[in-house]
């Protein structure tokens, strides 16, 4: 479908308390050793120890740090995360939470099961408060049956056909069963969670610009060739050395890239979390689809500008100080979370032109 261009708001540009309620607009076997090492008792007891467990990609995670930044500090709480290894070490790392526990270790495993073992109940039953990001009824009667504590389930995202964004979605649930007072949502643009690196991590900071033309899913990227000319026209405007980020979910394009970008542009491949939250640091600026990594480099206040099309800006864009957000179209629906394909000509990608990506680097970065 032909039309204007849509830009959105990014939601650290709403002022606070302006958000619309109705519809929201842009913005592992038992043994006593065993339970004393899963005990989290390296952190300092608080008023209270809170459990969040969260299922989700990297992506939905990121989404919900804002909401836990204000938890931990308007609670004066403990707050621990069991989820994906990776996102719980960086949500770590970046100070979002105390302490993290992996979600893939088998001893957690009972938690999808009827029975839970001993060690996992004795784990849970460390915890004041268990919070539940996730829409498995099952996975709540677990927690109800085996913890004497509080327990509360969230909804990781509101129902397709709402526009709310995802963030604020989180937060009014948060709000409503009295976990955050109303003006929780105040976490959402805090950057404080946003911790330096270490020195030794950066040898010129903020050198780099950051082209990262993957997604987890196919239908959510834009044409490389499109991430490339970008590149081209950057490096000539002296903001800083543009490089490509490649990642596992997106190997495919590697063999392209090499062929196309590596003897004009250096290429980082399998990164792990860690290595591109070092990145992110030394970053001006971040280029990026909706994808998890471009969530994570806008939460870390790197200037970012995310490129979506069949997802929808209003529910999924990016979080940060300094966010632009470009759609092609304005008068095409996002489909991917109610269809199996793209259109044939998704103009909500392919009406994103090279011009509008270079304008925003440079709104962004100047």
């Amino acid at each position: 479908m032909a039309g204007r261009p849509e830009r959105f708001t990014p939601l650290n540009r709403v002022p606070f308390g302006k958000f619309n309620r109705v519809n929201s607009e842009p913005v592992n076997a038992y043994s006593p050793s065993l339970c004393q090492a899963l005990r989290p008792s390296s952190f300092c007891r608080m008023t209270e120890k809170i459990l969040v467990i969260h299922p989700g990609a990297l992506g939905d995670l990121v989404l919900s740090f804002p909401v836990l930044v204000s938890l931990k500090h308007e609670k004066k709480a403990s707050v621990a995360f069991l989820c994906s290894s990776d996102p719980g070490k960086i949500a770590h790392e970046l100070n979002v939470v105390d302490a993290h526990f992996s979600l893939e270790r088998a001893r957690f495993s009972s938690l999808f099961h009827e029975e839970m073992t001993p060690v996992v109940k004795e784990f849970i039953s460390d915890y004041d408060t268990i919070i539940l990001i996730s829409l498995s009824d099952t996975i709540e009667g677990h927690l109800r049956q085996n913890h004497s504590g509080k327990v509360y389930k969230i909804s990781p995202r509101p129902p397709v056909q709402e526009e709310t964004h995802v963030a604020i979605y989180i937060t009014r649930q948060f709000e409503a069963k009295g976990l955050l007072d109303e003006c929780g949502v105040r976490g959402m643009f805090s950057s404080r969670q946003a911790q330096p690196c270490a020195k030794s991590e950066i040898r010129n900071p903020k050198s780099k610009i950051i082209m990262h033309p993957g997604a987890g899913s196919p239908r959510k990227r834009w044409p490389l060739e499109s991430f490339v000319q970008v590149a081209a026209i950057i490096r000539g405007m002296n903001l800083g050395e543009v490089v490509f980020l490649v990642g596992p979910a997106e190997s495919d394009l590697t063999p392209f890239i090499k062929a196309r970008a590596k003897e004009c542009f250096r290429v980082y491949e399998d990164y792990d979390l860690s290595h591109l939250t070092a990145l992110v640091r030394q970053a001006r600026c971040f280029v990026g689809n909706d994808s998890g990594a471009t969530h994570l480099a806008a939460f870390m206040g790197t200037p970012t500008v995310a490129i979506f099309g069949p997802s929808s800006p209003k529910r999924w864009s990016p979080v940060g100080r300094s966010t632009k957000v470009l759609r092609g179209v304005a008068d095409c629906a996002p489909c991917f979370e109610i269809d199996a394909v793209n259109c044939e000509d998704p103009q909500c990608l392919n009406g994103v032109l090279v011009d509008m990506v270079v304008d925003a680097v440079r709104e962004i970065t100047l």
